[in-house]
């Protein structure tokens, strides 16, 4: 391109998406006006007046290359280079990238496809990231409502702030790495809602070699340490875990649906939009366990006797259901099983290896091996960090 035509480019007219719950206002530099408007179909289901009413407007720079700006670089750029067949996906992966960053903190954000019925209740379905998501979401979205293929931002209300961006295909199997954008409007997809509102989340999985699709509700848990890694920035939103619980069990949830063809789904997808499936369990019952300001204990014991006086270390978050515990800490999630989450629980306060090893007989029953049980769980949760041994008087002071 030459200067001449970078001039010309450069003042090309942009235009303002919302996305996310966040408004960009995208400026091209460099870029060829009739790329521009081919940028802007692509995001016509996102283009709002600059002026109405909404979110603080920030602004996104386009351009080629870092050597195409002049002065610093701005805080929010996409580099899109110059290929007009790959500059689209490149501005897509950029617009996610810097609205998620936007948003943390604020909203529970999943990597899911987001469809809704003509009510606005939206089911968010939820899988990592080249397992078939954006092939859901452009055969859902013609017979539902067309949300998102890449990011279900639910916000504290239960609201979800729609992202209709352009899907992102891959249309040349030997190019994996290429994907091309197609408007959800050439697509055909159905309407994206003004104002959805999360109806229910479904973990999904392609299994080609299964005949009918397997729908079925999971345990919360199991539901939780499946979803996580699908989020993005989770522990920076206060009470992540209560958060995410609550999203899982909307509708009816959490449930998962294992299928060979997402067109086979429709129908029972269909019917999540209108509220839970009719005879369907109750969601599970929940306790949110919070974290109590804590701070950890300097103590000298790392191995864990029947005189120890244990109790909890410090923790982010946890969520018990079903008898077991999922617990955020550093950071991290772990799933406590029976054993482990009762004992967790109970240690609120501290209290003796012996007197631990009664209550949890109490609430789980007798077993011929419970103290060496008892002995080991406990260890593995010191070792892992999430109790500490705050006295040891058969142990004396080390």
């Amino acid at each position: 391109m030459t200067p001449a035509q970078q001039t010309s480019a450069g003042v090309a007219e942009g235009f303002t998406i919302q996305v996310f719950g966040v408004r960009w206002q995208v400026r091209p530099v460099g870029i060829d006006a009739e790329l521009v408007a081919h940028l802007r179909g692509l995001w016509s289901r996102a283009t709002v007046e600059p002026d109405s009413p909404g979110p603080a407007v920030e602004e996104l720079v386009v351009a080629p290359h870092p050597e195409d700006l002049q002065g610093p670089k701005p805080p929010f750029v996409a580099f899109v280079g110059t290929d007009p067949e790959a500059a689209p996906y490149a501005l897509s992966r950029t617009v996610t990238m810097h609205s998620i960053h936007r948003r943390r903190g604020t909203a529970l954000m999943l990597h899911a496809v987001g469809v809704a019925g003509a009510n606005g209740r939206t089911v968010a379905l939820v899988a990592p990231s080249g397992t078939g998501k954006t092939t859901a979401a452009s055969r859902l979205g013609k017979p539902l409502g067309y949300v998102t293929d890449e990011t279900v931002i639910v916000e504290g209300d239960d609201r979800i702030s729609p992202y209709p961006k352009p899907l992102s295909i891959i249309v040349d199997a030997s190019r994996p790495g290429h994907k091309e954008e197609f408007s959800p409007d050439t697509l055909g997809l159905g309407p994206t809602p003004k104002d959805p509102t999360l109806g229910a989340i479904v973990i999904i999985r392609r299994d080609p070699a299964i005949t009918v699709p397997d729908f079925e509700l999971l345990s919360l848990p199991e539901a939780m340490i499946a979803t996580i890694p699908e989020t993005s920035a989770l522990p920076k939103i206060p009470m992540p875990l209560a958060r995410l619980a609550r999203a899982l069990c909307r509708g009816g949830g959490p449930y998962r649906l294992v299928y060979s063809e997402i067109a086979d789904c429709v129908d029972v997808l269909i019917g999540l939009t209108e509220g839970p499936p009719a005879g369907a369990p109750a969601s599970p019952e929940w306790e949110h366990l919070p974290d109590d300001g804590r701070q950890p204990l300097d103590t000298p014991w790392t191995t864990v006797s029947w005189d120890s006086v244990v109790t909890r270390a410090p923790w982010n978050d946890a969520v018990a259901s079903e008898g077991e515990v999922v617990v955020l800490h550093d950071h991290v999630p772990s799933l406590l099983n029976r054993l482990g989450g009762t004992l967790w629980r109970l240690s609120g306060d501290r209290m003796s290896v012996a007197e631990l090893h009664t209550r949890v007989v109490e609430d789980i029953g007798e077993h011929p091996r419970s103290n060496a049980l008892v002995l080991e769980a406990l260890q593995a949760l010191v070792d892992g960090g999430m109790m500490q041994i705050v006295d040891d008087p058969a142990a004396g002071d080390r």
